[in-house]
């Protein structure tokens, strides 16, 4: 009896610190991508739907659930407060990941396919990339 409740309750704490371990990649996605697609001043729908799209497909981004949708929230109001904001909060959370490079090329792709949702990567946009992958410790030339 004790060995089922004690192995529940470490399958919850497993559970637990993987969605931890995962919060900071989440945090940079999600910020990442809002950055990105709000470099040109405008917030489209197009691009908040394939962003919504890609991070609701993302395995390592399962069970976030309402924190996920809270993230988004959190950065559509950044920007919408301002682009200094914004880029401000996404910097930090992408500074995060430099420690972990499978991180911050997952976080970089997710970005790179947001800023070429409407078939091209715009000036303003390629400025936010370069400066994100900086920030990630990745040169942007080698994932183009």
């Amino acid at each position: 009896m004790l060995g089922k409740l004690f192995g529940k309750k470490s399958g919850q704490a497993r559970a637990a610190v993987a969605k931890l371990a995962n919060r900071d990649l989440m945090e940079a996605v999600v910020y990442g991508s809002i950055y990105v697609a709000a470099a040109d001043g405008e917030l489209e729908e197009s691009e908040l739907s394939k962003i919504e799209t890609i991070l609701s497909n993302n395995p390592a981004l399962q069970g976030f659930g309402a924190e996920l949708s809270n993230t988004i929230d959190r950065a559509k109001t950044d920007f919408k407060s301002g682009a200094r904001i914004l880029r401000q909060n996404a910097e930090k959370e992408l500074g995060d990941l430099a420690h972990s490079p499978a991180e911050a090329l997952t976080v970089l792709n997710v970005m790179l396919t947001v800023a070429e949702a409407d078939g091209e990567i715009e000036p303003a946009e390629l400025t936010a990339l370069e400066r994100s992958a900086k920030l990630l410790g990745l040169n942007l030339k080698d994932h183009l």
